[in-house]
């Protein structure tokens, strides 16, 4: 039986940010699922539980990124949600661990980003 590829879910509004996340997460055996708003990300969840780990965009339109994983980890505990952000001042990053279990700072960087997402679809 063949391995289906392990999903992933990018919630991120500005089209630049997904092409790049998309690219360097290519080859890494991973379906992309993609959200421009805080709110399409907790639908997709929704229709896709299975999901592996969740890259979430702090800043988006309709809910935001921290309310977003919030109303999402009430629902599915056990999805690690990392969030990634231009803004990772002392008390936000403080703020964020109710909602993140961890967080990416941007610029992303690839080979942080490509260590997050293996340390969560590694099974």
């Amino acid at each position: 039986m063949e391995k289906s590829p392990r999903k992933i879910l990018v919630a991120e509004d500005e089209a630049y940010n997904m092409l790049y996340i998309e690219e360097v997460l290519a080859g890494m055996d991973v379906e992309i699922l993609c959200a421009n708003t805080g709110k399409q990300a907790l639908e997709i969840t929704e229709k896709n539980p299975d999901i592996k780990v969740i890259l979430m965009d702090v800043k988006m339109p309709e809910m935001d990124g921290f309310h977003a994983a919030l109303a999402i980890h009430k629902k599915f505990p056990n999805i690690p949600i990392v969030a990634q952000t231009a803004y990772a001042l002392e008390n936000e990053i403080e703020q964020y661990e109710s909602a993140f279990n961890e967080y990416l700072t941007k610029p992303i960087y690839k080979d942080k980003l490509r260590q997050v997402i293996k340390k969560y679809i590694t099974e």
